[in-house]
């Protein structure tokens, strides 16, 4: 997976900080070798599931347009306190919040922003830097309204056909949609499996209607079913769609559900990310270490479908005098290959390997094999 691999590698990278001894960076024409030490008592164990895509949401959006909001949208909180943000399509005719109205269902009404805790019109928004687009603008609903039914509704003059998103996050509520997908990479024919549930305080809550889609990094977007499945609902489909790639991007499905909490009906938007790539390569496992102590190797066989760079990843392992096998260093070793039968030579630093103390029998453990022109993990 792409950026979830990096924030899992920056994650390893820390904890093996102060284990680094000594790195080298060698080349020799298209083949580019890097080897860091590490300490003996470090445990390498790769674990699938700390890179399955998971996320929760306790948000939910509207897409309104300007008649809409001058006449009144209706809004729904299970908690006090709601954020809430409006952004224009267009990115210059912002909705200003101290602008707007909000009552309560059966309740008080409160003008020109008074019924907000905090605002931030469309100048302070830009001024602050916090990256939302032009057009956006944010309130607090003030926590002495509870949660509940409102109305929001502008007196401010707008196009009645200009679009708006209404962002709402309640991060005080109790209700959450959480998404989970059953591998974090996907290749083609590979069934797509992504659950959906709702819990309110552990509690898992009906789903009364769910719909979804998926976003390819360039923008295309296919419809997908969930099915009924448990306490939630579950997709299961074969990715036949092309690649699409971008590198470094993520595709991402969206997910809509609105259920039953509490008696009232509650909605939730949430997306869960994961890696579809092409599976241009994939590695043998006949690893061979061949050479001595000053001049180690190991011969990666790697089958490769379609022209690109690769790069394989490993962890080389000695023994010490009990015979007990220990992690020596890290390897990563990139190079050209073309459609066929190739193989990939890493080269192991023999300093560090002097330093380690450890000698033969070897083994090479955790090899990756990665498709570097779609930062594609493919092993």
């Amino acid at each position: 997976m792409k950026n979830i691999i990096l924030i899992t590698s920056t994650t390893l990278a820390l904890m093996m900080s102060s284990a680094v001894s000594a790195n080298t960076i060698t080349k020799s024409a298209d083949t580019t070798s890097y080897s860091f030490a590490v300490a003996q008592d470090n445990k390498f164990v790769i674990n699938q599931n700390e890179h399955i895509p998971a996320t929760q949401s306790r948000e939910y959006s509207l897409d309104v347009n300007g008649q809409s909001l001058q006449r009144g949208v209706s809004l729904t909180t299970s908690a006090p306190g709601a954020l809430v943000r409006i952004s224009a399509a267009d990115g210059r005719s912002a909705v200003e919040p101290q602008m707007m109205n909000i009552s309560q269902k059966g309740g008080k009404s409160f003008a020109k922003g008074s019924g907000f805790d905090m605002l931030v019109d469309s100048n302070a928004m830009q001024a602050q830097g916090i990256g939302f687009q032009r057009g956006t603008t944010g309130f607090k609903l003030a926590d002495n309204l509870g949660q509940g039914e409102f109305t929001l509704q502008t007196n401010q003059k707008l196009n009645p056909n200009g679009k708006y998103r209404i962002n709402v996050f309640e991060k005080n509520s109790d209700t959450a949609l959480y998404l989970k997908s059953g591998q974090g990479t996907y290749f083609r024919n590979d069934t797509l499996n992504i659950s959906a549930n709702v819990f309110d305080r552990g509690q898992a809550q009906t789903i009364r209607n769910i719909k979804a889609r998926l976003v390819s990094p360039t923008g295309q977007s296919y419809p997908v079913i969930f099915k009924k499945s448990g306490d939630g609902y579950q997709i299961k489909m074969p990715m036949k769609m092309a690649a699409d790639n971008v590198p470094g991007a993520l595709w991402e499905l969206h997910t809509e559900v609105k259920a039953h909490v509490n008696g009232k009906l509650i909605q939730r938007n949430g997306r869960v990310p994961f890696s579809y790539d092409e599976m241009t390569a994939s590695a043998g496992g006949n690893v061979q270490i061949v050479g001595g102590d000053k001049n180690l190797k190991a011969m990666v066989p790697v089958k490769v479908k379609k022209d690109s760079r690769f790069e394989v990843r490993g962890v080389l392992y000695g023994s010490d005098k009990a015979g007990n096998m220990k992690p020596i260093m890290v390897t990563h070793t990139a190079d050209n290959l073309s459609r066929g039968a190739g193989q990939i030579m890493m080269e192991f630093d023999a300093k560090i390997l002097a330093s380690s103390g450890l000698s033969a029998p070897y083994e090479l453990r955790n090899v990756e094999l990665r498709d570097q022109s779609q930062m594609a993990i493919l092993k």
